[in-house]
């Protein structure tokens, strides 16, 4: 299975890209982490007024895929250079 991954010309491919993009825009995962997080608040207090248990369990879950975004893109600014 692993063979398989690391003759993957898709992967690749895939990795070269985001590689190449992410060193041109080095402060994107960080500002679209908060956008998320902005977005994030915004369910929260709609989960407040509603009580709606779902809307609440979406407002965490945005939070924390925003949270892991920002900490990989500042771990990520350094590695990939000035672009």
């Amino acid at each position: 299975m692993f063979d398989r991954l690391d003759h993957s010309e898709r992967l690749s491919r895939l990795i070269t890209w985001l590689s190449k993009t992410l060193a041109e825009r080095r402060g994107l995962p960080v500002i679209v982490a908060i956008g998320m997080t902005v977005v994030s608040l915004i369910v929260h207090l709609l989960w407040v007024i509603t009580g709606n248990v779902l809307i609440g369990v979406c407002g965490f879950g945005l939070l924390h895929l925003a949270i892991l975004i920002g900490f990989v893109g500042v771990l990520l600014a350094d590695p990939l250079g000035r672009g």
